[in-house]
């Protein structure tokens, strides 16, 4: 799937300017683009980049185990895979599908306090239980809530451009009415986000395609997967 425009991509870069950086937290519904927005986001900048999830990799859950000091959590990861490279001040690890395992989401003190390493963890809202991980890491963790594609990235995907989109924002602030033109194109790509939604893949088919074949089939997949995530979850979530 081609990666897709978001507006995470900024704040990526923003966070990672910041003098003040704490471990990130991004946190939202599954298939919206989390993993693949920071996969582009660590690629384009960072010499060294480690990525463990939790999920597909079951063998790393154990790296806290002898405590949370980072240097022993780099020891044990190192371990796992001696091909992992930790360059201070060029490497991003990056800790995908955090709900799987809670005490990551204690390291992250140490990792704040040592600060040689940048960290990205990121989860399913459904699964990760927010109040265990606040209390293991409070303060020492920024969040980010990201959700599907809006409209105006919907528009970028669709291959518009930034002046294209601040010319119909400055329409709607300065109260100046739309052409027949600017309206009629508009509201018909407003009637296909409706239809089309905001899902990353369901998006990136409809606009390679220029068409809604295949869309309906994987709406209908992806309301499956979050059946089977309510199933899996809800016991877990009555007792928050």
């Amino acid at each position: 799937m081609e990666l897709l425009k978001r507006k995470i991509d900024n704040y990526l870069i923003e966070w990672k300017n910041s003098q003040q950086k704490k471990p990130l937290i991004v946190k939202g519904a599954r298939q919206i683009g989390k993993t693949e927005s920071i996969r582009y986001f660590a690629k384009n900048n960072y010499k060294s980049v480690i990525e463990i999830n939790f999920v597909l990799q079951k063998q790393y859950r154990d790296i806290f185990d002898d405590g949370f000091d980072v240097d022993t959590i780099i020891k044990n990861i190192s371990l796992k895979n001696p091909n992992f490279e930790f360059i201070p001040g060029n490497t991003l690890i990056f800790f995908d599908e955090l709900q799987n395992c809670i005490n990551c989401a204690t390291s992250l003190k140490s990792f704040n306090q040592d600060g040689r390493y940048d960290v990205i963890c990121s989860g399913s809202l459904m699964g990760i239980n927010y109040k265990e991980i606040e209390s293991n890491s409070v303060g020492n963790k920024e969040d980010y809530e990201m959700y599907s594609m809006d409209f105006e990235e919907f528009l970028w995907a669709k291959g518009y451009k930034e002046e294209q989109i601040e010319n119909l924002y400055n329409h709607m602030k300065n109260l100046i009415p739309f052409s027949d033109v600017e309206l009629s194109v508009m509201f018909d790509n407003f009637k296909e986000y409706m239809v089309i939604g905001g899902m990353p893949a369901i998006v990136n088919s409809f606009v390679k395609n220029k068409n809604y074949s295949g869309t309906l089939k994987m709406q209908k997949q992806i309301l499956l997967d979050y059946e089977e995530d309510i199933t899996k979850y809800a016991g877990r979530l009555g007792s928050c």
